[in-house]
């Protein structure tokens, strides 16, 4: 395996929160201390089902709570005893094709409840994945970051991607679609869509773009320059081998050279299991998440 580091100076961007604030988040969200009991999350807007009262392995407890956002499913999982009205981090995590916003619960059930430990709240939504960063995907997270900014002082965003999911979780990033995004971990997922489209994925993706090239690439992370990524913290993992989904070469050996010239600290990772998610990614997500958190903080502190 590799692993290269690249960093450049972070050029300073606007503040979101007043000082006071981020250090509020700063002790709040990184000491690493279960939550205490508290009341069980009020009923949210849109509310579908809930399962209360459940516990991390380190014994935070926490609501994981699915609703509607304006006709698109979510989860959230919401560490007890969190004060929404004061400012909390949200991790936003993007699945992959054929799957759902479950996959919070399931697939990244493990790094949530890690993020959780740190005091994070974390969102999964349908957008995404099968809808790539198309129309419908493009509405769905605007929606999502309405509903949860009316729900909470969000201080800070934390951006976790995998496979079809990396397309609209790198235009929110790209873009600023939400603000101050402390990083984004990238695992094995599409940054190019213009040229999966074009080699040999318009069944796949086409449908999210109603087939249109030009859809395609008004809303293709490929699209922004370096200048695009300017201060942003990026880790990228992918593998060696063959992965027929998401060719390394078409996006995450591109996405880093591009990243990698303004970013403030952009990474790669390589593995050997094709399109399969490594194991080491479960345990670098919360380290990944720290590591750039207190430099966001520091960055703001600064500013």
């Amino acid at each position: 395996m590799t692993d290269t580091t690249h960093r450049a100076p972070h050029p300073g961007r606007r503040a979101f929160l007043a000082g006071a604030a981020v250090a509020g988040l700063g002790a709040a969200g990184l000491l690493g201390a279960p939550a205490a009991r508290a009341a069980s999350l009020p009923r949210l807007p849109g509310e579908i089902s809930r399962r209360a009262d459940q516990r991390t392995a380190a014994g935070t407890r926490y609501d994981a709570v699915q609703v509607d956002i304006s006709g698109d499913r979510a989860w959230l999982m919401v560490p007890q005893g969190l004060r929404l009205d004061e400012p909390v981090g949200l991790a936003w995590f993007y699945h992959g094709a054929g799957s759902d916003h479950g996959a919070l619960l399931d697939g990244f059930g493990y790094e949530s409840r890690q993020l959780m430990d740190r005091g994070l709240v974390c969102i999964c939504q349908d957008a995404g994945g099968n809808g790539y960063a198309g129309p419908y995907a493009m509405s769905a997270q605007a929606a999502g970051w309405r509903y949860v900014s009316s729900l909470a002082d969000v201080g800070a965003n934390f951006l976790r991607a995998t496979s079809g999911g990396g397309a609209l979780a790198a235009e929110v990033l790209g873009a600023g679609l939400v603000p101050d995004v402390v990083g984004l971990y990238f695992v094995n997922a599409i940054w190019d869509v213009r040229r999966s489209y074009d080699l040999g994925g318009r069944a796949e993706i086409g449908p999210a773009y109603g087939y249109s090239t030009a859809t395609v690439d008004r809303t293709n992370p490929a699209r922004h320059p370096a200048s695009a990524w300017a201060g942003d913290r990026i880790r990228i993992v992918h593998t060696t081998g063959l992965d027929l989904v998401t060719p390394p070469q078409v996006h995450a050996i591109p996405f880093y050279e591009r990243a990698r010239q303004r970013g403030a600290d952009v990474t790669i990772r390589t593995h050997d299991l094709g399109h399969t998610t490594p194991p080491f990614v479960g345990n670098e997500v919360p380290i990944y998440f720290t590591r750039w958190f207190r430099a966001w903080q520091a960055d703001r502190s600064r500013g």
